[in-house]
């Protein structure tokens, strides 16, 4: 029944408004750009919205509707998912705010709300939320307009918020770094369909490489890590927890009635689920990209190969620090890279290129880390503000890294004419930072989940 949500043949809008300025036209102006299916405007006091016949109610439409979206008060919105239950409507998306995270009157909403879910066999998402996004369907909830709010290109992660704030913006965030969504949800406070429902649903979806999970306070604990191990050996989830501290969770509890419960209790079940915890903003980031773009590390042992001395003992640093160890590179490929630069110059791990780096000094170094069988994943800084080095740099790793089977990550620090070529990689698929630091926690990720995908 989940399915509806994403692959609704027909949807009705109740609470469509022709005001501009309202969620209900929002909503509406987002579907007909998008949306493959029939789209049913609902407003007592409308004839007709955006080009499109309007309803007086569900019970008018004559065909069965698939799926429908609440943005009506929540006083109202209980009456409307009783009739749509009576025109055997299996799936609704409550907008509306106004119930448990209001207070006391809202608390008795929601539990109404909740018997009317459990007596009319009804599954919804919601309510006080900003409820679903599919870039392959077209449905789309969102409230903000595209002129605000970029939707992303058709992908393999699935986003799952209770939030509709963070899970906007960051959906907004893969539209920029162009990463590919599959399905968004904001379920905002849980009435019924949660975490859980969309974990298990996730795990089976073949669009969904990648789950994202962001939660304030998990529904049901022991729930959430069957769901959890039950997944992470198929595909990664990366799990932001927020209401860490007593004020967060005091904030939790006021923004959609949640308990968010001890984090380090939260933290050590993340842990034994095989789930990767981002614990910060940044992480959550860091770890989509890599978990995105590239497969697991087969090892934790890192090449790191800079045209800056510097980064290279900044690399050095950051990847023992993450728990990751330098590779040593083998005789071999410390004779083939040693003819490629001056004599004056060591060879060894880190990898300086030195300052006066040329392109074919790059591949060389690359392509003989690469073979390396004492290499497990390769960690590339460049300095761009040399001559000796121009834009084309960046397709040498790109042509490089494609025909690698080991995660090659980038990094690099300067202003347009380095963020161009960073910028170049990332299109390519090659994610990149702007820390060495951020990148070795990156490339950690990939060695611990390729862990996980061996159990």
């Amino acid at each position: 029944m989940i399915d509806k949500f994403f692959k609704p043949k027909n949807v009705a809008i109740i609470g469509a408004s022709a005001n501009r300025k309202k969620l209900g036209n929002n909503i509406l102006v987002n579907f007909k750009k998008n949306f493959k299916g029939k789209i049913y405007p609902v407003n007592i006091n409308e004839k007709e919205i955006e080009g499109l016949r309007c309803y007086d109610s569900v019970k008018d439409i004559k065909e069965k509707v698939d799926l429908a979206v609440v943005v009506v008060p929540a006083k109202i919105a209980n009456i409307v998912v009783s009739e749509c239950s009576e025109c055997d409507v299996k799936a609704v998306i409550i907008i509306s705010a106004g119930y448990r995270e209001s207070g006391s009157d809202g608390i008795i909403l929601e539990n109404h709300l909740k018997a009317i879910i459990k007596k009319d066999n009804v599954r919804v998402v919601g309510p006080n939320c900003i409820g679903v996004l599919d870039t392959y369907s077209g449905v789309d909830t969102i409230f903000s307009p595209y002129e605000r709010m970029e939707r992303p290109k058709e992908g393999g992660i699935s986003v799952i918020s209770q939030s509709g704030a963070f899970g906007t913006a960051f959906i907004d965030w893969c539209a920029e770094h162009r990463i590919g969504i599959n399905r968004f949800v904001s379920f905002g406070n849980r009435a019924d369909v949660g975490e859980c429902d969309l974990i298990n649903f996730f795990s089976k979806d073949r669009k969904t490489d990648l789950i994202i999970l962001y939660i304030e306070g998990p529904k049901n604990g022991r729930e959430l890590m069957d769901a959890l191990k039950n997944t992470t050996r198929k595909k990664p989830v990366i799990v932001l927890k927020a209401g860490k501290s007593d004020k967060g969770a005091a904030a939790a509890a006021s923004h959609t009635g949640s308990l968010a419960g001890s984090y380090k209790i939260f933290s050590s079940a993340m842990k034994q689920c095989g789930a990767t915890e981002a614990k910060t903003l940044d992480e959550l980031f860091d770890f989509t990209k890599v978990l995105s773009k590239l497969e697991p590390a087969k090892g934790n042992r890192v090449a790191i190969v800079t045209n800056g001395g510097g980064y290279g003992v900044l690399s050095a640093d950051a990847c023992i620090y993450a728990g990751l160890e330098l590779a040593e590179l083998s005789h071999k490929s410390v004779t083939a890279i040693k003819k490629a630069m001056p004599e004056f110059a060591g060879v060894h791990n880190p990898l300086d290129l030195i300052g006066d780096a040329t392109e074919e000094r790059f591949r060389v170094a690359l392509e003989n880390c690469i073979k390396d069988k004492n290499v497990d994943i390769v960690v590339v800084f460049v300095w761009a503000l040399g001559t000796t080095l121009d834009s084309g740099i960046a397709e040498t790793i790109i042509n490089i890294a494609r025909k690698s089977k080991k995660p090659v990550i980038c990094g690099g620090v300067g202003s347009d004419y380095t963020k161009d070529i960073l910028l170049a990689l990332e299109n390519a698929g090659i994610p990149t930072f702007p820390t060495p630091l951020r990148a070795m926690k990156a490339a950690k990720i990939l060695y611990d989940y390729g862990k996980i995908r061996k159990l």
